[in-house]
This record gives structure tokens, sequence and C-alpha cells, in this order.
């Protein structure tokens, strides 16, 4: 009688091989080295930001661009954006966003902004970002929002950290701050990006994007931790070179945002308009041409998030009227909200386009366009000012 090895059934013999593979690849998980996540840049998740494209009218043929929105970066890598983006070849001309009934001396006008800007963002963006070896933040866009392929973008940042007692971090394109004037040096493709843009500042929290982190209209006229500070930053603009036709050229100029007064300017005050969503103030002593030298601006919340719009324009230039209805500067904003939801500022942008007073519509004079992005924040956060 032979005695032969029983055979294993087929089902168990896979089971043990199934099993030992499982083994093999756990030790080889353990004997590889952990490649790390990228930290999160300046320790912060939530950002709002703003990018242009701004070049002399000679080297973009009055191409530029500027774009503000939101990004968000996760801790395994991953970024995302969503934005609102306008296009000088466009010419977008302003549209009202509500009405500004304040009182006193401030004129009941429409406050207006840019196309688009009361409604959703317009284009979204998903990526990857980490550290260069110089300790830059790379962020790299590869996908649209739906999840198509596009780019791939890349853009370089330098970030600093530890604003606003470590509640804010804030992302700036090489040559962003500097001395203001005519003749601003554009960064060479590559420096900051690869897709075009040239300046860009942003400011992130971990503080939630959403319109309940945004501050009203009536706290930054009453809150005393806003109403009693002045905001300033840096605003790059592509511009005429002066009001000379004969002799005017299309530049990039660097400008402050802001100023010196406050809110709480007992002698100018601000006024909040009948619905607490907007406020109105006609300032005086500005730049303004003429023998009347006020300059009326208005501050509105719209939309959802962090939205703000901001609009100015010389009272001069209405003629009698009460609202001057044409070249007003249409400013977008986005607010800055440190990690304890207190309000630190804005980052905005300019697009400026040179309508008719007789119509409203663009008339031609692309020179006399002004398409910029700033920041405007409080002191806490350091804005590097000449």
């Amino acid at each position: 009688m032979n005695i032969s090895t029983p055979r294993r059934p087929a089902h168990r013999l896979a089971a043990v091989l199934a099993a030992a593979l499982v083994l093999i690849a756990s030790a080889l998980a353990w004997a590889r080295p952990a490649h790390a996540a990228p930290a999160l840049p300046g320790g912060k998740a939530n950002w709002v930001v703003s990018v242009g494209s701004l070049n002399p009218s000679a080297r973009s043929g009055y191409r530029n661009w500027v774009r503000l929105g939101y990004y968000t970066f996760a801790a395994d890598g991953t970024a995302s954006a969503s934005h609102w983006r306008w296009n000088q070849q466009d010419q977008p001309t302003r549209v009202a966003a509500l009405t500004a009934d304040c009182g006193g001396a401030v004129p009941t006008c429409s406050v207006r902004t840019l196309p688009g800007f009361a409604g959703n963002p317009t284009g979204s963006l998903k990526g990857t970002y980490t550290s260069t070896a110089d300790g830059r933040l790379a962020v790299t866009w590869n996908r649209t929002g739906t999840g198509a392929a596009t780019g791939p973008f890349h853009e370089y940042w330098t970030v600093q950290s530890g604003l606003a007692s470590g509640g804010v971090a804030r992302i700036t394109s090489p040559g962003f701050y500097g001395a203001y004037g005519a003749g601003v040096t554009v960064p060479a493709a590559g420096a900051f990006t690869d897709y075009g843009a040239t300046f860009g500042v942003g400011y992130g929290s971990n503080a939630s994007l959403g319109r309940e982190s945004r501050a009203t209209m009536a706290a930054l006229l009453k809150d005393p931790r806003y109403d009693a500070q002045p905001y300033k930053g840096a605003y790059v603009v592509a511009k005429a070179s002066s009001s000379d036709p004969a002799t005017r050229t299309g530049i990039v100029a660097r400008e402050g945002a802001g100023g010196s007064w406050t809110t709480a300017d007992p002698a100018n005050p601000w006024r909040l308009c009948s619905s607490g969503l907007c406020a109105g103030w006609v300032q005086p002593g500005t730049s303004c041409g003429g023998t009347d030298k006020a300059r009326v601006r208005y501050l509105a919340e719209i939309g959802g998030g962090r939205r703000t719009t901001e609009e100015y324009w010389c009272r001069s230039l209405a003629q009698g009227k009460p609202c001057y209805v044409h070249n007003s500067h249409p400013r977008p904003m986005l607010q800055v909200v440190d990690d304890a939801g207190v309000f630190r500022g804005w980052v905005g942008v300019e697009g400026f386009t040179h309508v008719r007073t007789t119509t409203g519509l663009p008339d031609g004079s692309w020179i006399e366009g002004y398409w910029g992005v700033f920041d405007m924040v409080s002191a806490t956060l350091q804005p590097k000012l000449p």
C-alpha cells in the first residue's frame, strides 16, 4: 500500500500565500523611510489671496488681469482654490451692489463693485504644495475644481509667520513690498509664477472662511478693536505714468493703500447705512483736483464668505450732482481674520475701466485704466511700508 502526502485544498493554499504577502508588504513598509507631509504654510490652513498679472502696457498690450479668492491647504499636502477673476481685455464696468443711505453729508448713492463679485466664485483649482529648499511655498495647480486636468501651473511665495501674536501668516510675491513710486521692476518669468501672474499677497489663519467669520460694518465702525486704528498696505498697479496725454506711457507703480484715518475719527466720522451692510464717509482734504478736495468713500458687505467691497470717487467729478456714476475706483476685497476670529484688514484688487461719461460704456482709453493688487491691514500684521 502506497502512502502519499495528502494534498491541501486549493483555497487553503491561496489563503496562506495571501497572508504571507501581507506580512512581506508590512515589513517593507516599516523598512522604508516615511515621507512626511509638508507643514501647513505658516501653520495656517485658510487664506485670502490677491494675485495679478500687472505689466507695463508696452509689454502686456493692455492684457493685465487680477484675481481674488481663497486658498485652502490640507495636512496631506493638497491645496484648493476658489476665486473671482477680471481681465482688462474684457473691459469690465462697474455694477451696483447696494444703496448707501447713510445720511449726513454722505450722498445716497449706489455702492458699486466689479461684475460677478456678488455671485459665486467664477473659477476653482486643485493641486499640491510643498516647501522649496530655500524655504518658499511652492504651489502646483494641476486640476480644475471639477477634476479636469489643467496646467500644471506653479507659484512660489515667500512666507512670513508669527503675525498678530501667531494668529496670522502672510505670503508675498517677489517685489510686492518696496518703495512707492513709478518704475516698479516686474519679476522675471518664473520668479513668482510660470503662468503670467507677476504680483500677489495673501494672509492665512485657521479661522473659517465662511460668512460667520466676517466682521460686520457696525463692528468696523464701533468695536474698539477695529475703529481706532488705521489700515495700511501696498498697492501695486498698472496704470498711466501721468495725466498728460502728450507724454504718458503705461507703467507699473507702487502706491500706499489705506491711510492714516480711522473709522472712529470724531471729526470725520463714517456713517452706517440703514441696512447695516454698508458705510459711507466724505473724506476732506484729499488729492482730488479742483477746489473741492473731498473724496466720497464707501465700504459694503456683499455676498457670503469674507467679501467686502470698497468704492471711492472725487466729489468734484460729480459736477454738482449727488453721485458720480462713471469713473470711480471699484475694489473687491476679502477680510483678513486671525485664528481667534479677530478682523485684521483686507486683501483686494482693482479693475478700473475708463468709461465715457455720457454713456457709461468703455471709451477705448486703455491707458487710463487701473489694474492692481493690494493689502490694507492693521499694524499687528506688520505691512512692510517705506
